[in-house]
């Protein structure tokens, strides 16, 4: 057996299309199947499938964060009973089978139709995750999925694809409804997601993959990199407002794309501010080392974070950065003048540092996080901090952001249903700003085709009647 394994390793790794080939044709036999299911067998087979998932939510946390080495295996958890349960409560009364709506005053009636084989590829960041919540969603619309996993949480993430699997199969789903390529790399991924028996690409992950996927010639729902602004504004409660700060930056070390990324602070409030952060376990760092900070937590080529670092404590970041913290510090502080790749540490950072603004008005303030929005955030998040309903108004239509904030969190506010009404979901798009073919949070109804059946309201004769009397009248 050993040698049979290693001989199909060695012709997957020579020619992935072949591994590809079969998962296709396993998933396509098992979709022809799943797509006669009635609503209630795909209810029941999609509860158990969430079931599983929150049975195994600290295991499988536990997995990803031993393999990856980011974040904490804790709130890792949280985010695999939040995929699980959380998703499924938003769900589970929705119809996806058969007729779904029906409107008899305008003689409209809609049926749902599933897709058939979705490409689910999965980040580093939300590994296990982001698997359960895509299969749960593909299950529900009576898809069939085929993960492309990333190959730093290979294990972990295949280890989710078989305890759903088997979850599925004892409900009654058809075998290979769920699977994953176990033999990763680029050119796997790649040929996943153009393989002509895929319906529809799910991508999260960084820029490039986003951009493949949408190259592919086929729908593909990606989502665009996150760099959240956070704006305090002078009449905001600022106990509140560095709670939800904190409480956002350092969940799971800050792996959530939704997180903020630099804070923009009202000077009138700043020493109230600073003392805040400062009491509940934030660390300022002085001037003279910012640039080293910025050196170890940003790469300066690709004017991103080094991968190493996401998701790593803040104490553990100013060690490698040479940075002396007092014990327990949560979150590291850094004060920017400006914007872009002269400043790094106004980007993208998926880790527990913050830049800092300091503005001295309401206009300053508001194009500091439109800056940052444009610099790497287009469409995806901004946060707003105040009591005051017209500068949230204000605030609301002028930021470029799909998700607009108000005193909440913004890592889990984002991803909706904890804090506010937003569709929960792990997969956030961004709109035409960062080149997203959607704007809201990804859901079951997403991943279906809606069919509409149009009966005639009006006589034909009646109709062109009225067009001729108006040509005529002109």
């Amino acid at each position: 057996m050993a040698k049979v394994a290693a001989m199909k390793h060695a012709e997957y790794q020579a020619d992935p299309s072949t591994e590809v080939n079969t998962l296709v044709s396993t998933a396509q036999l098992a979709f022809n199947t799943y797509s006669r299911f009635t609503q209630k067998q795909v209810d029941n087979i999609t509860q158990a499938v969430t079931a599983a998932a929150r049975a195994h939510a600290k295991d499988l946390a536990f997995l990803a964060w031993k393999e990856t080495g980011r974040g904490n295996a804790e709130d890792k958890a949280i985010k695999n009973i939040y995929a699980s349960q959380y998703i499924w409560n938003s769900i589970k009364d929705v119809k996806t089978v058969g007729m779904i709506e029906e409107d008899r005053v305008n003689g409209l009636t809609k049926y749902a139709e599933p897709l058939g084989i979705l490409a689910g590829v999965t980040p580093v960041t939300n590994p296990t995750s982001t698997v359960i919540f895509k299969a749960i969603l593909a299950l529900k619309t009576r898809n069939a999925i085929i993960f492309g996993l990333h190959p730093q949480a290979q294990q972990c993430g295949a280890a989710t694809v078989k305890i759903l699997e088997a979850a599925a199969v004892k409900a009654g789903a058809p075998a290979g409804l769920i699977q994953c390529i176990h033999h990763p790399s680029i050119e796997a991924s790649s040929a996943l997601m153009n393989h002509q028996g895929v319906a529809l690409v799910l991508a999260t992950g960084g820029p490039s993959l986003v951009k493949a996927a949408y190259s592919t010639g086929k729908p593909a729902l990606g989502v665009g990199p996150g760099n959240a602004p956070a704006y305090i504004e002078k009449t905001a409660d600022i106990a509140s407002a560095v709670n939800d700060i904190l409480l956002s930056k350092s969940f799971d070390n800050s792996m959530v794309c939704a997180s903020e990324n630099s804070i923009v602070v009202d000077r009138a409030i700043y020493p109230a501010v600073r003392k805040a952060f400062s009491q509940r376990g934030a660390y300022f760092v002085p001037e003279s080392e910012i640039a080293q900070l910025s050196r170890t937590v940003i790469d300066p080529q690709r004017h991103t974070v080094r991968g190493p670092i996401a998701g790593q404590s803040a104490e553990k970041i100013a060690r490698l950065a040479g940075i002396t913290v007092p014990k327990g510090t949560k979150l590291l502080i850094a004060k920017l003048d400006g914007i872009g790749q002269n400043f790094p540490l106004s980007g993208e950072k998926l880790c527990p540092v913050l830049g800092l603004y300091i503005a001295n008005d309401q206009a300053s303030a508001f194009n500091l996080c439109q800056g940052l929005l444009n610099y790497g955030g287009l469409g995806h998040t901004a946060a707003l901090h105040t009591t005051d309903e017209k500068v949230i108004a204000a605030f609301g239509e002028r930021m470029p952001a799909c998700r607009i904030l108000v005193n909440s969190p913004a890592s889990l506010g984002g991803i909706g249903g904890l804090f506010n009404h937003l569709t929960p979901s792990l997969t956030l798009g961004t709109g035409s700003y960062g080149k997203n073919s959607i704007s809201h949070n990804l859901t079951a109804m997403d991943l279906l085709n809606i069919k509409t059946v149009a009966r005639a309201t009006r006589h034909p004769n009646e109709l062109i009647g009225e067009l001729r009397d108006l040509i005529h009248a002109n």
